[in-house]
């Protein structure tokens, strides 16, 4: 997740955007999501491999619907 992020934030700032940690989507919501499903769930006792599925899943569905319906984080407003 954080070579991601920071892949991400460097090819903002070369492209002259916003940072996408600055956008009210749900895209880096969705990876925290599944890592934190990832390292958690086999501490709860969730095989490796299904704790990946769930993981995987659980950020693919939460970044669709974001998508599909909308969602979005709370803006800051001066």
């Amino acid at each position: 997740m954080l070579t991601a992020c920071a892949g991400g934030i460097i090819r903002d700032v070369l492209a002259g955007e916003p940072s996408i940690l600055m956008r009210p989507e749900l895209y880096v919501t969705a990876a925290a999501l599944s890592s934190g499903l990832l390292v958690g769930l086999p501490y709860l006792g969730v095989p490796p491999d299904p704790a990946a599925l769930i993981a995987a899943a659980a950020g693919f569905a939460l970044r669709g619907l974001a998508v599909a319906r909308g969602w979005a984080l709370p803006t800051y407003s001066n």
